[in-house]
């Protein structure tokens, strides 16, 4: 169990205890109490949990925690099975970008033993490849945005402008058929733009779920797209793809 998914745990039991000790998790998680203390502060910072003498209790910020939370379980299955096939498409000494997203974080633990490039803005994507010994990880820092876990604005822009990806694996909140690929977050959306810019290839990962939702930030248009991984999409919806150049791959 890496640090990502300690910390959705954790948050999980405080759902339904509201507050919990040190030597709770300790049992809970099987790490030690400096191991879940680390955890404990750092979810603090985040506003997600209040600390406690020898324990925490849960944050006010309930929307956040269960924004977290949701993101990270709902269609778990389709989002491996999506990652699986991208990670098909990844041959040794690429240089990849992998957007944030729940989705994207499945892709980035199956590639955690190749050798890789990787630049990502996903705090998820980090703590995946931290640790991979061959794992070149380039890190677009910038503006945290606690909900997507992700960086973005102009430092994060500014790394994707200096660095070409042989391909982009892209996240998106929507999209729509007719009018595009969508984000809930303008600075995010614009940030995308600069990964879209300097990638050869760009996939766009997302499952069914997302399909005809609109979100307030324009991404991009379908034909910055060359190939789209979801789960299911009828056919003269594929059709129409096909037309604007866009390669549909159902898992």
């Amino acid at each position: 169990m890496n640090a990502v998914q300690r910390k959705l745990k954790i948050l999980e039991f405080l759902e339904n205890q509201e507050l919990v000790e040190v030597s709770q998790l300790t049992k809970l998680l099987g790490v030690s109490k400096v191991t879940v203390r680390t955890d404990l502060d750092d979810l603090e910072r985040k506003g997600l949990l209040v600390r406690t003498h020898g324990g925490a209790m849960l944050s006010e910020n309930l929307a956040l925690v269960r924004m977290l939370m949701d993101s990270s379980k709902e269609h778990k299955t389709e989002k491996h099975a999506i990652s699986t096939v991208a990670a098909k498409f990844i041959k040794p000494d690429m240089n990849i970008i992998i957007d944030s997203g729940s989705t994207t974080a499945h892709l980035a633990k199956l590639v955690r033993a190749m050798s890789l490039t990787v630049i990502t803005n996903s705090v998820l994507a980090i703590q995946e490849l931290i640790e991979a010994p061959s794992i070149e990880l380039i890190v677009a820092g910038g503006i945290l945005h606690r909900s997507a876990l992700s960086f973005s604005g102009d430092c994060a822009s500014y790394v994707f402008d200096q660095i070409h990806a042989d391909l982009l694996f892209l996240g998106a909140s929507g999209f729509s058929i007719e009018r595009g690929i969508t984000g809930a977050n303008i600075i995010e959306a614009e940030t995308k733009k600069h990964m879209i810019k300097n990638a050869s290839k760009v996939f766009l990962l997302a499952d069914s779920s997302k399909s005809e939702r609109m979100f307030i930030a324009n991404i991009c248009d379908w034909e910055d797209v060359d190939y789209f991984i979801t789960d299911t999409l009828p056919q003269p919806q594929r059709a129409i793809l096909a037309k604007k150049g866009v390669e549909v791959i159902l898992v």
